[in-house]
């Protein structure tokens, strides 16, 4: 059966392909490809899988899911690829059996044991990838980072964005000194916003449903809370800081700024079932220079996403920027009558989102639009899905060719942040945050 009848056919799993010769100078030896294991061959899993398809010197050796069902579709779709895999049940006689035969682990788990197996694999001397969040607790976070540094092996977080080349667009572009003061000028503020779907509690088939017995010898207490992790906080922190950590990572990321305050508010409004919040809004405050700038973030439950892909936005006294995943979402505005983005068109880094009329030059700006914003645009479009772009570039640090986007120590910061918005948002007191906070 080829590829594309698996994936119609819905069928889970693995990742692989060829390879193309390749010198690449690591510590200990000179890799021709990254050979992986793939642990979790769940929804996250599959997404890896795909993408990982796609990248020329990533070769998965082995695949392990405590869940039957989708471990054997992992395999399968993997052999229709002409790809052999080993498979485990069990994280731990994965990593005592293949340890020798692997040089990363790609972790695609529920939150809770991301601090566990991501220990497991560098102590073993293996790579790891791992998904957001990197843990449930500051604790374990600063952990994986201490020994990641320790065995000298790359810890790189799924913060996509990272990878995303529009957003690497504007970090390389536009924010030296220089050009970050002709674009905003004086920052104001940040916003971030995330709208998630509701849906109802997730079932199970015959066919998938797992003993209790066992499911306790992996942390669960029941199959319902199995299928639906995502809303208890005994294997996660609920999902909205996921959303609060990947994109508040973006003001860490462009202006290494950290919030000295958190307020927010939240609660479970819509699911029946769990005890992780699913609504929440977050009002922080930031220290740039002499000036305090405030930020907003919300993630709202909604019937339907709102049709709207996560957002950030960056507001300054000349123009603002919105960042989003989605290519219609990402664009620029300045203010009326401000010329000084001219340059930025000229020297090809940004154009205007102008439509001319027969024979009009699409640079004009006229009097008629003063008082409205201008909109520009970058001249970047993305070329694949930011999951094979990030992943890709795990696998190019693992051989010595690039340096990780997204190190442990890069995404503790905005986990952080996104941590204590839950707590502020329980206990109902404001956070006080200071350099210790965000120490590892």
């Amino acid at each position: 059966m080829k590829r594309r009848d698996f994936i119609a056919l819905g069928v889970a799993a693995g990742s692989g392909l060829a390879t193309v010769p390749l010198l690449a100078e690591t510590n200990e030896k000179s890799l021709q490809q990254v050979r992986a294991a793939l642990v979790g061959c769940g929804r996250q899993g599959r997404a890896m899988i795909n993408a990982g398809l796609k990248i020329p010197h990533l070769r998965f050796a082995a695949v392990c899911d405590i869940q039957p069902t989708a471990l054997r579709s992992a395999k399968l779709y993997l052999e229709s690829e002409d790809i052999e895999t080993a498979d485990y049940t069990d994280f731990r006689e994965m990593i005592a059996h293949e340890k020798a035969n692997i040089d990363a682990v790609i972790i695609a788990t529920p939150d809770f044991v991301h601090a566990e197996q991501t220990l497991a694999a560098l102590e073993a001397g293996l790579h790891v990838y791992c998904e957001t969040m990197m843990a449930t607790n500051i604790g374990d976070a600063r952990q994986m980072i201490r020994n990641a540094e320790k065995t000298g092996k790359i810890l790189q977080i799924a913060f996509e964005r990272r990878s995303d080349p529009r957003y690497r667009h504007i970090a390389e572009k536009f924010l030296d000194t220089e050009s970050r003061e002709r674009l905003f000028g004086t920052i104001t503020h940040f916003e971030t916003q995330a709208n998630r779907r509701v849906h109802s509690e997730l079932i199970w088939t015959q066919r998938d449903t797992l003993d209790n017995d066992y499911l306790k010898r992996y942390g669960y207490e029941s199959m319902s809370q199995y299928r639906n992790w995502k809303q208890y906080r005994k294997y996660c922190n609920g999902q909205c800081p996921v959303n609060f950590a990947q994109q508040f990572d973006v003001f860490e990321w462009y202006f290494g700024v950290r919030p000295i305050e958190i307020r927010a508010m939240g609660g479970l409004d819509f699911y029946a079932f769990g005890d992780c919040y699913d609504n929440t809004a977050a009002l922080l405050s930031y220290r740039i220079g002499e000036k305090n700038v405030r930020a907003a973030g919300r993630v709202w439950m909604t019937t339907s996403g709102g049709g709207q892909l996560p957002f950030e936005h960056i507001y300054g006294i000349n123009g603002s920027l919105q960042t989003s995943l989605s290519e219609n979402m990402f664009r620029l505005h300045a203010e009326p009558g401000f010329a000084k983005w001219n340059e930025f068109v000229r020297r090809g880094d940004l154009k205007k989102e102008h439509v001319a009329a027969e024979g009009e030059d699409p640079n004009l700006i006229h009097v008629r639009e003063t008082g409205n914003v201008v909109p520009y645009l970058i001249p970047v479009v993305r070329s694949d899905s930011v999951i094979r772009l990030h992943l890709e570039n795990f696998v190019n640090a693992v051989l010595g060719n690039e340096k990780s986007n997204c190190s442990g120590k890069d995404a503790f910061p905005a986990h952080v942040i996104a941590w204590k918005i839950a707590e502020a948002a329980e206990s109902g007191k404001t956070i006080i945050l200071d350099n210790e906070s965000f120490t590892v």
